[in-house]
């Protein structure tokens, strides 16, 4: 899922702020360039009980904030055969769009209260 924001600061405030928020949400950051307007975060893990969602978000800034969000999850699945594989997780890498409303879109509004403009793709 991919993301765009407009903002009117500078990107070095940009980048700062961004990382700033997504540390107080609870995501570990992995890369962060700040020269180059760039921040990549580990998985955060969202549990609801049914399988386990893992997102992680990656920060572009340039003339506009690129936010792309890239999840996998883990479903329990039961199996006929031995005894050893009867529960079985399989792993997806693309995630249904419920999951991402639940996830990736629950950035938007505190970003916009932050000051940054969500843009549209659709004429």
């Amino acid at each position: 899922m991919v993301m765009h924001f407009s903002y009117d600061k500078p990107r070095e405030d940009v980048i700062l702020e961004m990382r700033n928020f997504l540390i107080e949400d609870g995501f570990v950051i992995l890369e962060y360039a700040p020269n180059d307007g760039f921040l990549f975060t580990d998985y955060k893990l969202y549990d609801w009980g049914e399988g386990q969602r893992f997102i992680s978000v990656i920060v572009n800034i340039q003339d506009k904030m690129t936010i792309t969000g890239q999840g996998k999850m883990d479903i329990p699945v039961s199996g006929i055969g031995n005894n050893d594989e009867l529960l079985k997780i399989k792993t997806f890498d693309n995630l249904p769009y419920k999951i991402q409303k639940k996830t990736v879109l629950t950035l938007i509004k505190p970003l916009e209260k932050l000051g940054y403009k969500k843009m549209n793709h659709w004429p």
